[in-house]
């Protein structure tokens, strides 16, 4: 009786890995070497399981780079251990990656080719580097090219699209234990700008926290009643306004306020030094960098990353 052998997209199924990140991985990494025939990659029983094996391991919280080397009994044997702690290593070198397919894509609206590179670059960057040196830079010149009038504000939203959706699907891979950390992202009421509120998400999603994206302009009360009901160990504000943003720095004093005292407030981006001035001293804990956020959420998962919490808030006004 010949031995079983399965296409590609029934690889996928049987896995739970796409076929881009199969071969992706393949062509990367070699994780298995599969048959070929007229009609494509023909994968034997043994390529199904050690797939299946690195797949639990990547949603444990292990880089596929790091895994792939080893042989079928040791994923066995590493997979029995459960989940490591992803360590902060310092910073992250921040030189970008080749942007030109993923701004080609932008220009041209090519939606799913812009969620193909996407697809590609996260199934062999770990998510700090897809952070750091995808998306980071992808949003900056975005941003770039729509304050200098070369891109559109349909350009953005396309962008801030397939990244939302690539925050979601990476948080679906690294599948975290109910016991781990939570951490609450959004913005606040007037803050349509979510591209570096979702960049914090995806961080967290790839560092072993159960991230809670609940998108832009979230009015204050909606958030802190959310917060309430998730139980996170802190909530991430983006904020891109200045001091005549009365609206938004109204909003985060209020979340500042009322949120419970064992939950901390953090808010990011080019908006913190107006919010130093006007947030009480001491609660809001203000992220001038990507470095800084990532040393804090060492802090909340148990590590000794040199940093300092947020004071706790005064009891809530309301209930």
């Amino acid at each position: 009786m010949k031995p079983l052998r399965y296409p590609i997209r029934a690889v996928s199924k049987l896995t739970g890995i796409t076929v881009d990140t199969l071969r992706a991985w393949e062509r990367r990494y070699a994780v298995v070497e599969p048959e070929r025939d007229e009609r494509g990659r023909l994968y034997s029983e043994a390529d199904v399981e050690r797939l299946q094996l690195l797949r639990q391991l990547v949603a444990q919280g292990h880089a596929i780079g790091r895994v792939a080397v080893l042989g079928s009994e040791e994923l066995r044997a590493l997979l029995t251990r459960g989940p490591d702690p992803v360590p902060y290593d310092g910073p992250t070198p921040s030189t970008p990656a080749d942007l030109g397919p993923l701004l080609a894509a932008v220009e041209h609206f090519d939606a799913p080719a812009l969620r193909r590179e996407l697809s590609r670059l996260a199934a062999v960057l770990p998510a700090r580097t897809l952070a750091r040196q995808v998306a980071l830079p992808l949003l900056r010149q975005v941003g770039e090219g729509w304050h200098e009038g070369r891109s559109s504000v349909a350009q953005e939203h396309l962008v801030t699209a397939e990244v939302r959706s690539l925050v979601g699907a990476l948080a679906r891979l690294h599948a975290v234990p109910d016991t781990a950390p939570r951490l609450m992202l959004a913005t606040p009421p007037g803050e349509r700008h979510e591209l570096g509120t979702l960049v914090a998400a995806l961080v967290a999603a790839g560092s072993g926290f159960g991230a809670f994206y609940l998108g832009p302009d979230l009015p204050a009360a909606e958030l802190v009643k959310a917060a309430r009901r998730v139980g996170p160990r802190a909530v991430v504000l983006g904020f891109t306004g200045g001091d005549g943003d009365a609206e938004g720095l109204a909003a985060l004093a209020e979340v500042a306020r009322t949120l419970p005292a064992a939950v901390e407030c953090w808010v990011g981006g080019p908006g913190v030094a107006a919010a130093a001035r006007a947030l009480p001293a001491g609660r809001v804990l203000l992220l001038e960098d990507l470095d800084l956020y990532e040393r804090h959420l060492g802090r909340l998962q148990g590590r000794d990353t040199g940093v300092a919490p947020a004071a706790a808030a005064a009891p809530a006004a309301t209930a």
